[in-house]
């Protein structure tokens, strides 16, 4: 539902992200009029395949699932979206009357919904704004094309290394015990992995002295080596 305006620290983290940091206070304060939170129920469902796009959103707490359902009723994982993180943009900037994936909430999650109608005439009124976004667009797309790579180019371990050091603060070093709070199943599909290819590649990273396991909890052994060890990719 949405239930609430935004709060101080709400809006302090929507101007850290690309989707804001290009606008003036005078711009931010116009979008943020149209802007509500809403709250999700773990398996709830925020917009469907296909359904008309009204709204582009920022995760401010829990995690969203993007995913594409298959004529034979499979679905495909194309994105876990984390806290900190925007979503649908991509598809208003396309042009897209439509959002092309379905999303849910994986846990209880927390959503700012962005009118898109009032952020894209934001974007129209000034073309200084425009260029601005294109820069921060432009990093954008950077990463998803590394991300991209990670995928077709390197094997299971790498990309499950490479996942679980995206959830580590970069001033951590040595032993890091992350606890995976979304299923396992759902970090193998959105890493283009069998689950079974997933299940193997953590007992020989385990055999390897790389991590330990227990539960729903994983410990980073020397996040220095890690990092390094996908830096020169002999994972």
């Amino acid at each position: 539902m949405l239930d609430r305006i935004l709060n101080a620290p709400i809006i302090a983290n929507l101007k850290q992200c690309h989707l804001f940091k290009a606008m003036n206070e005078q711009q931010f304060n116009e979008v943020i009029l149209h802007c509500r939170l809403q709250t999700l129920k773990p398996e709830q469902l925020l917009f469907q395949q296909d359904s008309e796009l009204t709204h582009i959103y920022y995760l401010y707490d829990g995690a969203i699932k993007l995913f594409r359902s298959t004529r034979n009723g499979n679905e495909k994982i194309i994105e876990v979206v984390q806290a900190g993180k925007p979503f649908a943009e991509g598809v208003l900037f396309a042009g897209s009357p439509k959002y092309p994936v379905s999303s849910i909430a994986m846990k209880q999650s927390i959503v700012v919904s962005i009118n898109a109608n009032k952020y894209l005439n934001t974007l129209k009124s000034s073309n200084d704004l425009c260029i601005n976004m294109l820069g921060h667009l432009s990093q954008r797309l950077h990463w998803m094309l590394k991300e991209l790579d990670k995928q077709t180019l390197h094997n299971a371990s790498f990309r499950i290394v490479d996942y679980f050091l995206n959830q580590v603060a970069e001033n951590i070093d040595s032993a890091y015990d992350l606890c995976l709070t979304i299923p396992k199943r759902d970090i193998a599909s959105r890493l283009s992995i069998k689950p079974e290819t997933f299940s193997r590649a953590l007992k020989s990273l385990y055999k390897k002295g790389l991590i330990d396991m227990k539960d729903n909890h994983i410990i980073l052994k020397n996040v220095h080596k890690l990092r390094e060890l996908v830096e020169l990719e002999e994972i």
